[in-house]
């Protein structure tokens, strides 16, 4: 399929509008920056349709309609939409920034909690009107690169080109499919669309920027659960938070919020209640907690919540006369059973371990442990025992990595970063270590004072030799790596050393991880 040729710089349009450059361009059209002549030489943006069929005129008026009647900082402004040449322009004001996709490309790591919220919570109030309409407009293609962070640090919402407009008295919302694999919801793939849709996709993208992680597509979600709780991603997420972004990207509609604007309270921690949608949440009760020993009698079902603790604001207020203290509340319990205890496991908000910090950590104490080793024992033995206290080191490296969550590669990263601070250290230690030694065997044995002058070095390098062959035997015993290779011995066994201190440290990840989840779920967790 062939496209036509973008317009060139110089080119002028309506009139008065002057192309100043390709901004992007697709399958239907382009987008350009131009010059508006008629304003003063105005900057803005010129939206290029190929496409002017009687449908694409009118989704490219809808366009300019819905953005005409909008006046937000956090939409383009629309300046003129006209049909010249065989092509429909829609002219519209030059959002200059960053869109988020390029964003998180660049930064590599999550965004932080406050600066999501900051730029969000004002696209979903005009999200809110927009739903709010009769009929109501469905954006249906929120996702990061459609967001732009200006210059002035306040985010802009572009691209209505696919937008819809909601009746739900039709028989019919079906349109042309257009979805983005992890941010669309699933029942956008077969073109049937609710202002609920809009609400799982931004809910995908502010997961997308507080984990640094693409959620898995719909599809996937459908045939097997794969969306990890963002908290396991990235522990500086608020509860609260996590809760919100879980029940928006509900899989069924009627899972998700009602509106934007409870989908807003629910971020900013307001009074609503999110329980049922919170995977941390797991119910103890019923017959089999009652049929264990120690149960009470007609005691009702008793719920652990691994979070925060219930606020005193919330749908479960203590009573007074309550005797719950740090970590057990009491709710109002089903007719009849009075009121149920409800066990709170706080859990602060901190960091996950770093790889690079932990790898350091062991990293540094074996280089220097088994440089002592050596230097004291000075036999065979020595050296085994230092190989051994550097595999436990990798191990331990990548178990504190993952105890408190995160993917095991995270430990086999902490054993990358302990096997070469290991390395360096030992030879350090060693080397000091060494030249201590020798210097005191030198100063004993050799008189320098009656020595033959020329004769000196050769005596000295003699004599060097046959302590490091005292002290480090197994210096003189290691194989040649080298001689059948174009890779200098050294760089084999630092290189093998390394693999082996990943997979090592890959190891204790998984042993970490395994031990992470057996603590939440014996403390109420999924």
């Amino acid at each position: 399929m062939t496209f036509p040729l973008p317009l060139k710089s110089g080119t002028v349009v309506g009139g008065h509008y002057i192309i100043d450059g390709l901004i992007n361009r697709g399958g239907f059209g382009s987008v350009y920056r131009g010059i508006d002549t008629s304003e003063g030489d105005r900057p803005c943006a010129i939206k290029e349709t190929y496409d002017v069929t009687p449908a694409a005129r009118r989704q490219a008026l809808m366009e300019a309609g819905i953005l005409f009647t909008i006046k937000s900082k956090h939409l383009p402004q629309v300046y003129d939409a006209f049909e010249e040449g065989g092509r429909f322009y829609l002219v519209m004001q030059l959002i200059e920034g960053q869109n988020l996709l390029q964003l998180m490309q660049a930064r590599g790591a999550p965004c932080s909690e406050p600066e999501v919220l900051a730029w969000f919570l004002p696209i979903m109030q005009v999200l809110q009107e927009l739903h709010s309409r009769t009929p109501a407009v469905v954006h249906r293609d929120i996702k990061p690169a459609n967001i732009i962070l200006t210059l002035q640090g306040y985010a802009v919402l572009v691209d209505f080109g696919v937008t819809k407009l909601y009746d739900p008295a039709s028989a019919s919302q079906t349109m042309i499919k257009a979805v983005t694999e992890g941010f669309s919801p699933l029942e956008q793939y077969t073109g049937t669309t609710t202002p609920q849709s809009d609400i799982y996709a931004l809910a995908a993208t502010m997961y997308y920027l507080l984990t640094a992680t693409k959620p898995p597509s719909a599809i996937s979600r459908s045939l097997r659960e794969t969306l990890q709780p963002p908290r396991l991603l990235n522990p500086q997420i608020s509860p609260h938070v996590e809760q919100a972004l879980l029940k928006g990207l509900a899989l069924n509609p009627e899972g998700r919020f009602h509106s934007m604007r409870e989908f807003a309270e629910a971020l900013q921690g307001r009074n609503v209640f999110l329980g049922h949608a919170d995977p941390t949440v797991r119910v103890l009760g019923g017959p089999l907690a009652g049929s264990g020993r120690g149960a009470r009698s007609g005691a009702g079902p008793a719920v652990v919540v691994k979070g925060a603790p219930v606020p005193r604001s919330s749908s479960y207020p203590l009573s007074p006369a309550s005797p719950a203290g740090p970590g057990r509340q009491s709710v109002p319990g089903p007719a009849g059973q009075g009121r149920q205890a409800v066990m709170v496991a706080p859990q602060p908000l901190r960091p996950l371990p770093s790889p690079l910090g932990q790898g350091c950590l062991w990293g540094l104490l074996q280089g220097i442990g088994s440089a002592l080793l050596v230097l004291l024992l000075r036999t065979q033995e020595a050296l085994f025992l230092s190989l051994v206290l550097g595999w436990l080191c990798y191990l331990l490296a990548g178990f504190m990595s993952t105890r408190r969550g995160g993917s095991s590669l995270r430990g086999a990263r902490a054993g990358f970063w302990a096997g070469i601070c290991s390395t360096v250290m030992f030879w350090l230690v060693f080397s000091c270590g060494l030249l201590v030694i020798v210097t005191q065997r030198l100063r004993g044995e050799l008189q320098l004072q009656h020595a033959n002058q020329t004769g000196l070095p050769l005596q000295i390098g003699r004599e060097l030799t046959r302590i490091i062959h005292q002290v480090a035997p197994w210096l003189f015993s290691l194989p040649s790596a080298g001689t059948s290779s174009n890779v200098p011995a050294p760089l084999l066994y630092l290189g093998g050393g390394l693999l082996l201190a990943m997979t090592l440290g890959w190891l204790g990840g998984l042993l970490g991880r395994r031990a992470f989840l057996s603590r939440r779920w014996a403390s109420g967790g999924v």
